[in-house]
């Protein structure tokens, strides 16, 4: 399992270099973190884009040493190392070859995907790629903000940096790669609920859950509750569905009980049961 893991992180790490190197570097599309960064410094100041990420990766990883724990810290060793060194390898050999884009609305979209896919992979194995990340988690630490709102002020950080120094096309353009970016790592790290787990607070659970039962052929579980503030008993009718009946029960719901009180999330894994 361990060795599945680091060779899913290092396909991961290879995936984000080689998106950087063809969609977001040619075309200064800023993606986040320390690759968005390196191109900004190599505008301002003409450093090469790898000298920065080294020096952003050894820094963070230091900082790291001081503030996190050491299962925290190997955890970006892997990235820290192979991230610039692929970017590096990927430079050289993208030099060869003409891998020019005319439509820079596609090389975001796209940049986004395989950026994020990328991401997801070395997340879902456990791993980081160091630097920002690194930066994000000393910060959660810190400050009592939920982790996912600080990576993305950490994200649009950058990019608006990057747009006041490229321009408004490329913050546009940026900002379009980092939402499917984004979207993409929550995709590939819990992957694509096809169901819904409905919680209904109603009155009448006999009826609700003959409608589930026999008109969508679906389970349910009836759970006793009590109201906090009300203190009075009520009954919870718990559900899981495909999302094709979404509509169907939620219909039903309405038809049943007009009083009645529901909550709906996605399910990204349903095991068990026939």
């Amino acid at each position: 399992m361990r060795v599945k893991n680091y060779l899913t992180t290092i396909i991961g790490i290879m995936i984000c270099a080689i998106s950087f190197c063809i969609f977001f570097l040619p075309y200064n599309i800023i993606p986040s973190g320390m690759a968005g960064i390196a191109i900004i410094f190599h505008k301002l100041f003409g450093v090469t884009e790898v000298i920065t990420i080294c020096l952003l990766s050894i820094m963070f990883l230091v900082i790291g040493c001081i503030y996190l724990t050491k299962n925290e810290v190997k955890k970006a060793i892997l990235g820290t190392i192979l991230f610039p060194w692929f970017i590096f390898l990927f430079i050289f050999l993208f030099q060869k070859i003409d891998l020019s884009i005319d439509n820079n609305l596609l090389t975001s979209i796209v940049g986004g995907v395989s950026l994020g896919f990328g991401m997801g992979l070395v997340y879902r194995s456990d791993h980081f790629i160091g630097g920002i990340d690194l930066l994000n988690r000393i910060l959660d630490r810190k400050v009592n903000v939920n982790y996912s709102f600080i990576t993305l002020i950490t994200d649009i950080a950058v990019v608006v940096i990057g747009g006041l120094i490229f321009g408004f096309e490329s913050f546009v353009y940026s900002i379009i790669s980092i939402f499917i970016y984004r979207q993409m790592i929550e995709k590939v790290t819990v992957g694509i609920g096809d169901n819904r787990a409905f919680y209904i607070i109603t009155t009448k659970p006999d009826a609700m859950k003959e409608m589930i039962i026999n008109e969508l052929e679906h389970g349910a579980t009836i759970l006793k509750g009590k109201g906090a503030y009300t203190k009075e008993e009520r009954y919870i009718i718990f559900s899981v569905i495909p999302k094709r009946d979404y509509y169907k029960l939620k219909e039903g719901i309405r038809k049943i009980d007009k009083k009645a009180f529901y909550v709906v999330s996605s399910s990204y894994e349903v095991g068990g049961g026939k």
